[in-house]
């Protein structure tokens, strides 16, 4: 069961300033060197993204964002240690990532 993302859409990705972007893009590459995730492949899209990314880097990033947004938080560095907890969660819940 893919998880609900339908409110992403009240917080558009688009209204983020470039350096909320540019630390969610971080924060996803850093979740993805350390789980061991290749970023260029593509099969985290249908897990953790919408469907529209092109690979599992792009799927990552509108995870955080979600993440984020569901859980009221600021994009920072001090964020990193809950979206880890929260994706090993869902490796633990799913059986993949």
């Amino acid at each position: 069961m893919k998880p609900d993302l339908s409110f992403i859409s009240a917080l558009p990705a688009q209204s983020l300033i470039p350096s909320e972007r540019r630390t969610i893009r971080n924060l996803a590459s850093s979740l993805c060197v350390s789980m061991g995730i290749l970023h260029e492949e593509h099969q985290l899209v249908s897990i953790l993204g919408l469907g529209g990314e092109h690979c599992n880097q792009e799927a990552m990033e509108t995870w955080v964002h979600s993440q984020l947004a569901q859980h009221n938080l600021e994009a920072g560095r001090d964020t990193l240690p809950l979206l880890m907890n929260r994706l090993l969660e869902l490796e633990a819940e799913r059986g993949c990532v």
